[in-house]
């Protein structure tokens, strides 16, 4: 043995080399101490996602809008002057300038605050930063059984909800992937933008902390339904250990976020020349007549007529008008309609919202027409949010649980999800603010307790049945 000994001590000390100094520390080492640190990463991540939306959304994002909302100015009065010199009907001119053109402006106006937001987020992929941020993540995903693979869809799901849910293919873990599939559209994507901006910048104007913390809201709402949903099935997920291969950092290429820019542009134009135009036409259509197709006012229309049962629906939440009770159900085709709708059924300009005398306009047309308040618009701009996703993502969805029970369950719990976190946000908001309970007060209070009673029920009937199987 002591033969044995002696030999692998001569191979050991032809190979092991020791140094009596350890390497020096590079200055992307001395970064990530900091910036990979699980408790202060976090927190710049905070910050440096502020910085992010405040220049997209309080300088440089409205300045561009300006500049884009004076050419559309300029066309909107070249149209409108070319449909009075050809003498075309009155309600044609409506159809076109009202229905076409101010609903479609009213999606465009808010193209720079994405081009702006797009480009920076670029900025940091480019410069190796949103590795670091994956992997600090990683470490609270491995709690709800999420591994640092999950946050890539999730990141993803920030331009398109699309292409994130398709990410999720690159998981292993079928349990993992299917959960994240589910939790990718909570995270907001370049189409809710416009709708934050729009219900949150007429009551908060100037006040960027308000957005980020709606995008904060959406990590913190993917860890309460990732626990919940792992408590639920009694998921015993173990996260795989990722690898991650941290570059250097460095100095991000312009023309790359430049591109990338460009490219969310032209994705995001693309759909408000078709699908928008099309829906804000017929919005137009049917808030100008009534079924016998004579003109009336708003309040007597076909779309009045058929959104009033829907109306009732969102009373818990706090609101009590059918027009966005409209501009809900026509976002689940497509977010970027709920702005669109909204500008057309209550009449007003979003293109130049960021200018003080329209911003007031806009909020006043808000709040005479719809009755909102700074406490239902943040509770109808959380129920668009966390509500299921357009018709495209849970087209994506379908494909990649490939099972129309699970895209059934994912639709029913995200549309669960936005109600509920809507409906606490206004009655909780309300008893802070009011000392008095909100409409619907009692209502939400029995579907809490069924919430809750359903909850219990199911952990229960899932831990059982996985007791089953394991005596079997």
């Amino acid at each position: 043995m002591a033969k044995n000994d002696k030999i692998i001590q001569d191979i050991m000390a032809q190979v092991q080399k020791s140094y009596d100094q350890a390497k020096p520390l590079t200055a992307t080492d001395k970064a990530d101490r900091i910036l990979s640190h699980p408790v202060y990463g976090l927190f710049i991540f905070f910050v440096v996602m502020w910085i992010v939306f405040y220049f997209s959304q309080i300088t440089l994002g409205p300045f561009l809008a300006g500049l884009l909302e004076s050419v559309m100015s300029m066309v909107g009065g070249v149209l409108e002057n070319l449909l009075v010199n050809l003498n075309a009907p009155i309600l044609l001119q409506g159809f076109i300038l009202d229905g076409l053109w101010g609903g479609f402006t009213a999606v465009l106006g808010f193209l720079p605050l994405i081009m702006v937001l797009f480009f920076f987020l670029q900025l940091l992929e480019d410069s190796g930063y949103m590795t670091r941020v994956s992997m600090v993540i990683d470490r609270y995903f491995a709690k709800i059984g999420l591994g640092g693979k999950s946050a890539i869809p999730m990141f993803v799901g920030l331009a398109c909800s699309v292409p994130g849910v398709m990410a999720a293919r690159t998981i292993e873990n079928e349990t993992q992937r299917k959960l994240t599939v589910i939790l990718t559209p909570f995270v907001p994507c370049g189409a809710k933008l416009p709708v934050i901006v729009l219900l949150l910048g007429v009551f908060f104007t100037n006040q960027a902390w308000v957005t980020a913390l709606m995008y904060l809201s959406a990590i913190l709402v993917v860890f309460i339904i990732g626990f919940a949903l792992k408590i639920f099935f009694n998921l015993q997920t173990t996260p795989e250990q990722t690898i991650y291969d941290l570059p250097d950092y460095k100095r991000p290429s312009l023309e790359l976020g430049g591109k990338m820019m460009v490219a969310e542009a032209k994705s995001f134009i693309k759909n408000a020349g078709t699908i928008i135009v099309v829906l804000n036409g017929l919005v137009w259509f049917f808030i100008s007549f009534d079924f016998a197709l004579a003109p009336v006012a708003a309040d007597a229309s076909m779309l009045r007529t058929l959104a009033v049962p829907f109306e009732w629906l969102l009373t818990p939440i706090g609101i009590a008008s059918w027009g966005l009770a409209v501009a809900a159900i026509l976002g689940f085709i497509a977010k970027e309609e709920i702005v669109g709708a909204l500008a057309v059924i209550y009449v007003f300009s979003v293109t130049d919202a960021f200018d003080a005398v329209n911003l007031s306009a806009a909020r006043d047309a808000l709040v005479t027409g719809a009755s909102l308040t700074a406490l239902t618009a943040v509770s109808y701009t959380v129920f668009n949010l966390f509500s299921p996703p357009c018709f495209a993502t849970i087209g994506a969805m379908n494909s990649e649980l490939e099972s129309k029970a699970w895209v059934a369950f994912a639709v029913g719990l995200q549309l669960v999800t936005g109600f509920f976190f809507a409906m606490w946000v206004y009655q909780v908001g309300h008893l802070i603010i009011y000392q008095s309970p909100g409409q619907g007060f009692i209502v939400s209070v029995l579907l809490t307790f069924g919430l809750l009673t359903t909850l219990v029920a199911g952990m229960i009937y899932h831990k059982n049945q996985r007791k089953t199987k394991a005596m079997d």
